[in-house]
């Protein structure tokens, strides 16, 4: 279990680094969600992420490709289904984008069945959800906030990418 825990926790830190940064530059520069910026952050954060779990099977053009591709996609995916269901749709796109995730990790172990990435997809967004709630619940609550505190958003989004990334990581 340790061997397992331990990329999570890295990959962890590393989304949480870079949505640590991310929040304060919409903190600070973009008042409102646009789909340029949206689709973008996206991109980076999960390009990061499909960097990292290329790089440790060996395959990190692959692994950012597919991070990129993912992220990129869930982002787009929330603004075109937001006119329909305003926030409520970042679930939809949350679940679009951790079953990309599970098939890019499907494929990165060398034995993608569309069939299993969706499973695991489908499961691992539910696990990674309850992290989200973290996030939704400490960050988002009443944004943008009156003043900004790195440290409250690291621990949030931190302890939000764990259980999703433990799940993913999981053979």
């Amino acid at each position: 279990m340790l061997g397992l825990l331990t990329p999570a926790v890295v990959g962890s830190l590393l989304l949480a680094t870079l949505s640590t940064a991310a929040d304060y530059v919409w903190f600070l520069n973009i008042p409102q969600h646009q789909v340029t910026s949206g689709a973008i952050h996206g991109a980076t954060l999960f390009a990061a992420l499909g960097l990292y779990l290329g790089w440790r099977k060996g395959k990190a053009g692959i692994g950012l490709a597919g991070g990129l591709l993912s992220g990129t996609l869930a982002a787009l995916s929330f603004y075109a289904l937001a006119p329909f269901g305003g926030y409520s749709m970042m679930l939809v796109s949350w679940l679009l984008l951790w079953i990309m995730l599970a098939g890019l990790q499907t494929h990165l172990d060398g034995r993608l069945d569309p069939a299993k990435a969706i499973g695991r997809g489908i499961i691992t967004a539910i696990v990674a959800a309850l992290g989200f709630a973290v996030v939704l619940f400490q960050l988002y609550r009443r944004w943008p906030p009156e003043s900004f505190s790195f440290f409250k958003h690291f621990v949030a989004w931190a302890m939000a990418y764990l259980p999703g990334l433990y799940v993913l990581l999981k053979r």
